[in-house]
């Protein structure tokens, strides 16, 4: 049985090979600049993460994602530059998309309220170049004519093995010290994807995210600042609409140091018309995070499952993630300024 879901899985995404799969993370903060290139620089500081995501592990042909991101903000030019590697796989083909990308962002006050150091808005647009490559491994590919039929050879036509090509994506971010929203436009360029040299061009991708921190201890200030994780709720969403697809990530962190937990749901909680259904609901989300050293985290989570019909059939899907900060201002009594304040996982 788990055969032939993980065949009819894998036959969905490869039936018509160069149309794009939607990779994503359970932990998107933990590589922020997946998200926009706004979050370049996220922490003022240095940050380098390690991200690893396998899903539906019990079906033959899993799903894989990879990503090693560094970045670095220059406090005098106020500007955030980020590096980013990404490498995803789906399926028993090996259909895959390896991304390198270049991120910028740069740091706008947009105003202070006299006499209240908790009321700073800054406005953090970005841009993000990507050099990108599909490439699939036709050999390892089984079609439906070679079930069905006796030649061990399939008659479908042969694509590229590889396709290259570039895009720009652009975003916009405001926050405060316990506050951020946002949007982010990729695929500027609408590239042409198709393995097939079909005229397959991509639809821009558009993302809103944004979220709050609440505080569960009182301080004079509230201000976020190195080191100095008060205890607190952070609530947070994430929505992507993408070629008449969307997706919409909503959840809540408790953070008290050195220990995270969060829960996120994953799915547009509407009834379909047709069959008064809850067709896009995807996953149920669990996280757990620990901070080894105050510069050194380590997250993981689960997502369980529960599509209809796949929930005991696909194993979930599993995430881990490493983040470790560097080059942070070691003089922090003088370094009064507001950092984004979403979380790190």
């Amino acid at each position: 049985m788990k055969k032939l879901i993980g065949f009819l899985v894998v036959f969905f995404f490869v039936s018509e090979i160069g149309t794009a799969q939607i990779a994503h993370y359970s932990q998107f903060y933990s590589t922020p600049m997946t998200i926009a290139p706004s979050f370049a620089g996220l922490t003022e500081a240095s940050r380098l993460s390690l991200n690893y995501r396998d899903q539906w592990p019990a079906i033959p042909g899993t799903f894989t994602t990879y990503s090693a991101g560094v970045d670095n903000y220059f406090k005098r030019a106020k500007s955030g530059v980020g590096l980013l590697i990404y490498r995803d796989v789906a399926g028993v083909g090996k259909l895959g998309l390896t991304e390198a990308s270049l991120l910028y962002s740069y740091k706008i006050k947009v105003g202070q309220k006299r006499g209240n150091i908790n009321s700073e808005w800054f406005l953090r647009p970005g841009i993000q170049f990507k050099y990108s490559r599909r490439s699939i491994d036709f050999e390892k590919l089984i079609f439906g004519d070679q079930l069905l039929g006796n030649q061990p050879v399939s008659v479908e036509a042969r694509p590229l093995a590889k396709k290259a090509y570039i895009d720009f994506t652009a975003s916009l971010l405001a926050y405060t010290d316990l506050y951020w929203g946002g949007f982010s436009v990729d695929h500027l360029l609408k590239p042409n994807q198709s393995l097939y040299g079909y005229n397959d061009r991509m639809s821009m991708k558009w993302s809103f995210f944004g979220g709050a921190k609440i505080l569960l201890r009182d301080q004079k200030s509230r201000r976020v600042r190195y080191g100095r994780d008060i205890e607190n709720v952070t609530f947070a969403f994430n929505y992507q609409y993408w070629d008449h697809f969307d997706q919409l990530d909503i959840g809540a962190y408790w953070t008290h140091d050195p220990l995270i937990l969060g829960a996120w749901f994953r799915g547009i909680p509407i009834i379909d018309k047709k069959d008064k259904t809850f067709n896009n609901i995807d996953a149920i989300i669990v996280l757990v995070g620990f901070k080894l050293t105050p510069d050194l985290k380590i997250g993981y989570s689960y997502d369980m499952t529960v599509i209809r019909n796949l929930f005991s059939h696909t194993g979930g899907a599993h995430e881990i993630s490493l983040v470790y900060e560097f080059n942070k201002n070691l003089d922090r009594r003088f370094d009064k300024h507001t950092i984004i304040p979403c979380p790190s996982f």
